[in-house]
């Protein structure tokens, strides 16, 4: 039986990045050709596949609808758009959706990753700032629902509020995952491993 075989070639000294993720890109492509459509290619979406619970993958999305939708909020203010505010009055319902179910994996994750004494309180604090955020942003939807939002004012300070608690969360999330390893497994690093030099 025939196969599709994709093969590329880079420049002599083998370095080119862009050339190894397109010849993995195709070479996905060929193992469902192989396959008759199911890959049995166990890097596919692995980063995924080896989380310990959704809470990773979650999070970034009340990070960026919020934060998008504060910036979107003061711009269209400022510049007296009605519709950049009705854009980020979407932005806010779902980030405060998006923050609902990451609040929920949350909890769901500080009961089922091991973690020391030294994170514990952390954990604690990044969960107490992220349900404050759900809080707020559940707040602020309903305000918005309830009657529209003109000027600067309250409705203003408290968007402002939410991205600084938005930043401090996310601060403490990347303090337990990069400095202590919180559901991290830990790798071997060998001298003969590669650095990249830019």
């Amino acid at each position: 039986m025939n196969t599709l075989s994709f093969y590329i070639h880079g420049n002599a000294d083998g370095h080119n990045e862009i050339l190894e993720m397109l010849t993995t890109f195709l070479a996905f492509f060929e193992g469902l050709t192989i396959n008759g459509g199911a890959s049995n290619n166990s890097n596919f979406l692995g980063g995924i596949t080896s989380l310990a619970n959704i809470h990773p993958l979650l999070v970034h999305f009340p990070i960026g609808l919020l934060s998008l939708f504060v910036a979107v909020d003061l711009i269209g203010t400022a510049a007296k758009k009605t519709k950049w505010r009705d854009f980020a009055s979407g932005l806010l319902y779902l980030g405060t959706v998006f923050a609902g179910l990451t609040v929920w994996a949350g909890f769901i994750a500080s009961d089922t990753v091991p973690h020391g004494h030294n994170v514990h309180d952390i954990m604690e604090r990044h969960e107490q700032l992220g349900i404050s955020i759900l809080a707020l942003s559940a707040a602020l939807s309903a305000w918005r629902l309830r009657r529209p939002v003109n000027g600067w004012g309250i409705y203003n300070a408290l968007t402002v509020i939410l991205l600084g608690v938005i930043i401090f969360g996310a601060d403490l999330g990347g303090l337990m995952v990069y400095k202590y390893g919180v559901a991290v497994e830990a790798v071997t690093v060998s001298s003969e491993d590669s650095h990249h030099n830019h």
